[in-house]
């Protein structure tokens, strides 16, 4: 949790949102930040798409769903353009047409953490942003509304996933208000002094 102090700003005052430049002469395709995201399923796998700003670049995170209490996820290495994150999806689909197909599930600006308690990992997506200000250039944004997502399948889910204790735990999470003292950017690593951060740089 990060409460920078200097972020307490007049609303009337918040500075426009400051992003990367959009102007496709100045982009750099090995420096750029992932800002939106699509999660689909199948019955095997999550698959979470980002993709940049103006959503030129994507990448793909896999989540296997098939292991009821262990996490496995992998980041698929490649730079997809447009057309061929849309011929992906389409050879996802496809292939997984026998058992379901795929499915489009939430759009999502991050991932805000994932959790375990008995038995099931739970992924805790940002469905909803704010901008409250910037620091050194690059946009803060607060949770305005967040989404909990269990990762395994049910088919693959035992009794404990659906035990009182396990949803008690699970409740308890629902209940932590992330829209409150609880702030990100995609570009800059609020969590580090300012005196590490211009060093870095």
């Amino acid at each position: 949790m990060a409460k920078p102090e200097i972020m307490k700003l007049n609303s009337s005052k918040l500075p426009q949102k400051i992003h990367p430049s959009n102007d496709p002469s100045e982009f750099n395709p090995l420096s750029y930040s992932l800002e939106k995201f699509r999660l689909y399923e199948t019955r095997a796998r999550f698959y979470l798409i980002g993709s940049d700003r103006n959503k030129q670049l994507f990448r793909v995170l896999k989540i296997d769903r098939m292991e009821p209490s262990d996490l496995n996820i992998s980041e698929d290495p490649v730079v997809y353009p447009p057309e061929e994150v849309k011929s992906l999806l389409q050879r996802i689909a496809e292939g997984n047409r026998a058992t379901g197909g795929l499915n489009f599930v939430a759009k999502v600006y991050g991932i805000a953490g994932c959790i375990k308690f008995l038995e099931s990992h739970y992924l805790v997506l940002v469905t909803k942003r704010r901008q409250i200000g910037c620091m050194c250039g690059h946009a803060i944004y607060s949770i305005d509304d967040s989404q909990i997502i269990a990762i395994p399948h049910v088919s693959v889910q035992t009794d404990v996933a659906h035990s009182k204790t396990e949803l008690r735990y699970k409740k308890l999470l629902s209940s932590v208000d992330l829209t409150k003292d609880f702030f990100y950017s995609y570009t800059y690593p609020i969590m580090r002094s300012l005196q590490k951060n211009v060093l870095s740089t």
